[in-house]
């Protein structure tokens, strides 16, 4: 049994192809797999989209009101059914084929999908020296041994969600780094694993901005977890 957890805002453009082709790849599998999209303050058609989906049985839509991927994540979070959890971005640019059903028989892990282990394809010079850069800083002041921490494409396998969930507090872009951290501490192992990547040009992500936000988030997490 697996948990999509899919956070969203101002989606509309590709988010009914994102969800459908989830769908069409959860067909034929062997275990159960539910669909989480979490609608994040967007101010767009999202929403009208994502309410063709309402009616599909494993398809849950739920709403977050504090605008941030973080906070939309710890909501899908405390809405799973199923202790498998895998997050998504909802442009899909690590594709749900690079999920491995072997995952579901590892135990207490956190696997993070990995770019510069992998392939990523069609993402600006600018934005991808920017994502080195704040990696680097990020390996240094938190003493983690990881090359990507930022990309979307996330598993967690764990019996201690609810105590995951609880210490996630981070709700923008480095909540990554936030479970990460709480992870380690909960002596879950966190493992990276390469994967495909291919740069979504209408990604929400904003470059100048977000670096602010995340700046902001790295002082919070240095005293949460110093």
């Amino acid at each position: 049994m697996l948990s999509i957890i899919i956070p969203c805002f101002n989606e509309e453009k590709i988010i009914k192809n994102s969800i459908q082709r989830i769908l069409d790849w959860s067909e034929n599998k062997n275990f159960y797999v539910e669909v989480l999209i979490i609608n994040n303050n967007s101010t767009d058609k999202t929403l009208e989209e994502l309410n063709n989906f309402k009616n599909i049985e494993n398809v849950l839509i739920l709403q977050e009101s504090r605008k941030g991927k973080g906070f939309a994540v710890k909501k899908g979070l405390t809405e799973t059914q199923f202790d498998n959890i895998l997050i998504l971005d909802a442009d899909l640019s690590t594709d749900i084929d690079q999920f491995d059903q072997k995952w579901l028989e590892e135990s207490e892990i956190f696997l993070i999908g990995s770019r510069p282990l992998g392939n990523e394809f069609g993402t600006p010079i600018k934005r991808k020296s920017a994502g080195k850069i704040l990696n680097f800083i990020l390996r240094k002041i938190f003493n983690i041994k990881l090359f990507d921490t930022q990309c979307g494409f996330k598993f967690l396998k764990t019996h201690h969600l609810q105590i995951l969930t609880n210490e996630l507090s981070v709700g923008g872009f480095l909540y990554d780094v936030d479970l990460i951290l709480s992870c380690i501490k909960n002596n879950i192992k966190v493992k990276e694993h390469p994967v495909k990547y291919i740069f979504n040009s209408d990604s929400s992500v904003s470059l100048f901005k977000d670096s602010l936000i995340m700046l902001k988030d790295i002082v919070i997490l240095r005293r949460k977890y110093d």
